[in-house]
């Protein structure tokens, strides 16, 4: 018997159940980062009827007619999971599983329909080939996702989950604390500096380094408070140095400091110029270097000072589930890296593999490979221990995220060769060479999504247009995945967003409005990382200088621009469904029309910044000259 696509929509639909179901009951298992209300074997008694109320409502919605199959592809590929990952929870398997399973039916139905489509026979090899090979993708990225979400998958944990709460005394090396800064808000500089003052250790220097800054009156302020706190503490521990021209950036400061530090330092923290560092900072997390293997601990990027502000806001939560999900789990997985501030590195071991990097964008994230690649390992843990300032404009925010976004694509053009498999590669911890693979190459890979479904679309529409091709019918089942794949995705996000503290909706919702809002600057900064030529590193200011409301709204003019043109493309689609299949016209546009939205958000985030400065201008205006702080 041939098989035939809609004999597999059943099994497809179950699917889509199975994975909303799942998803449902991984939020009730995982109520806080690294903890599980349910054990393996009484989360057993919940697989069984998660899969039964899949099946029901497939089976309801189709008469029964998908039979076992799906039933034991399912629970024979969880059985196999469970045995094979002891460290999962029971609702993780099961979403884990489902995950994988789909993409099987998903590949399979997809590629039935594509030959049962009216398509030319060489467009149908075309579309099958391409849909194959993006299988062979998507496996990889599942594979990333199994390690991103492993906070809501696991049960038991490899890596450490929390920081020592006590201290140990018998272990008290030197840190030298590096505090790079340049044309930076004094007030805020010298709080920073009183925080670090005020650490729960005893055994540690601070070096201050202003670069290039041209104006005295930012930089002389924060000379002289270092002579005031060493007066206070009644020896030398603070020394502040200005250098000017000092090549390099942020990376230039910290190599000028590591030639300054104390020679019997043997840990380095780094801490930026607008981030208050909680008391236990040091304290708890230097007896992680007990063990000779760890080079570098890391905690979060964390941010004060966005409450009543709807824009900061929705930066703020932007932010927090990558650093309070998705590292935790990289960690877990062996891909722990460093990302710049509020972390400790082994002086010897930082020395060792050549300091920071100053062509790179990101020399933070970029050390940590090179540290790895020497047979070292990192520590990601997601207890804050220090605040900074979120950037005060849309334009600020937007270069930021360029930053992040173009390094990591540097550092794969740079040390590619680092990542091949071991054979011809040293080995690194863990799953490192995949996740820092997939990691750096993550924008291309969304721009190559992108312009294919694009060219798809526009081939689809002019050999339609033209003749060359039969109206495109979709199945009837799209219709019914659509809205249950939109269901799960939202549980999965109000999920993410409630284990990072975020209870709010409108505040979830201000958080994928700031994630939408960089989806262009994101592709623009991946195509940069593949440039030869040296990127600019621009700081980013949390504190926005007066613009004007044009001004402001011209740093999204490319997103408005484009935003309009998606609209209008859609409205085209929509125009012309009856000759290109109304259907597949609708499909489209409502394709395009999301894509619009999304680079509409940032016009919409450049407006909200610039009201929200004005408000906060008119309530407590800011010293003239103010600019600020570097992450």
């Amino acid at each position: 018997m041939i098989l035939d696509r809609s004999d597999l929509d059943p099994w497809v639909l179950f699917v889509a159940l199975m994975a909303l179901v799942a998803s449902v009951w991984v939020a009730r298992d995982v109520a806080a980062s690294h903890v599980t209300r349910h054990s393996r074997s009484s989360g057993v008694r919940g697989l069984f009827l998660a899969v039964g109320v899949a099946y029901l409502g497939s089976g309801l919605i189709t008469g029964f007619s998908a039979g076992l199959p799906p039933l034991v592809v399912f629970l024979g590929v969880a059985t196999i999971a469970s045995l094979a990952l002891p460290n999962l929870s029971t609702s993780g398997i099961a979403c884990l599983t489902i995950d994988f399973v789909g993409l099987l039916f998903g590949w399979l139905w997809s590629c039935l329909w594509v030959v049962e489509a009216e398509i030319s026979f060489p467009f149908k090899v075309l579309v099958v080939s391409g849909l194959t090979a993006a299988q062979v993708f998507l496996i990889l990225l599942g594979l990333e996702r199994c390690a991103r979400d492993a906070v809501l998958t696991h049960i038991r944990w490899r890596e450490p989950t929390v920081a020592p709460s006590g201290t140990n005394r018998h272990f008290r090396p030197k840190v030298s604390i590096h505090l790079p800064c340049y044309a930076e808000p004094p007030e805020v500089v010298k709080e920073t500096m009183n925080r670090i003052a005020a650490l729960e250790y005893e055994n540690f220097e601070v070096l201050v380094c202003d670069n290039n800054t041209q104006d005295e009156a930012l930089w002389r302020p924060l000379e002289h408070h270092a002579r005031l706190l060493n007066a206070r503490a009644g020896h030398e521990i603070f020394r502040f140095f200005h250098v000017s021209p000092l090549p390099g950036a942020k990376a230039g400061a910290l190599n000028y400091l590591l030639d300054q530090m104390a020679p019997d330092a043997e840990l380095v923290a780094v801490v930026d110029a607008d981030y208050y560092a909680e008391p236990g900072f040091l304290a708890r997390l230097v007896p992680f270097f007990e063990n000779p293997q760890i080079a570098y601990v890391q905690t979060p990027h964390d941010y004060r000072d966005f409450a009543g502000s709807p824009y900061l806001t929705g930066c703020y939560w932007e932010y927090m589930p990558n650093n309070k999900v998705d590292m935790l789990g990289v960690h877990e997985y062996g891909g722990a890296f460093t990302i710049g501030t509020m972390c400790l590195l082994r002086t010897r071991v930082l020395k060792a593999v050549g300091g920071w990097a100053e062509w790179c964008l990101t020399e933070d994230s970029e050390v940590s490979v090179r540290v790895r690649a020497a047979g070292y390992r990192g520590i990601y843990i997601g207890e804050t221990f220090g605040r900074g300032l979120i950037p005060a404009t849309f334009d600020d925010y937007r270069k930021q995220r360029f930053r992040w976004t173009a390094g990591p694509v540097q550092q794969l053009v740079r040390h590619w060769r680092l990542f091949l498999p071991q054979r011809w590669a040293r080995p690194m911890p863990g799953w490192t060479k995949l996740l820092e693979v997939l990691r750096c190459f993550a924008p291309l890979q969304v721009l190559l999504m992108l312009v294919s479904g694009l060219l798809a679309v526009g081939a689809i529409s002019a050999a339609t247009l033209l003749g060359q091709m039969a109206p495109l019918k979709l199945p009837d089942l799209v219709w019914v995945l659509l809205p249950l794949a939109g269901a799960t995705y939202l549980v999965r996000t109000w999920h993410r967003y409630r284990l990072t503290g975020c209870r709010r909706i409108g505040q979830m919702i201000r958080g994928e409005i700031a994630r939408a809002s960089l989806s262009y600057v994101i592709l623009e900064a991946g195509l940069a990382g593949l440039s030869s030529r040296p990127l600019a590193w621009r700081r980013t200011p949390k504190f926005g200088e007066g613009s004007g409301l044009l001004a402001t709204l011209a740093a999204a003019r490319t997103e408005t621009v484009l935003g309009v043109v998606g609209l209008g493309l859609a409205a085209a689609l929509f125009v012309l469904r009856s000759e290109i299949g109304a259907e597949f016209a609708i499909l489209s546009a409502l394709g395009l029309a999301t894509l619009a939205v999304r680079f509409l958000c940032a016009p919409y985030m450049a407006w909200l910044s610039y009201r929200d400065m004005g408000k906060a201008a008119e309530a407590a205006p800011r010293p003239e000259g103010l600019k600020s702080s570097l992450v």
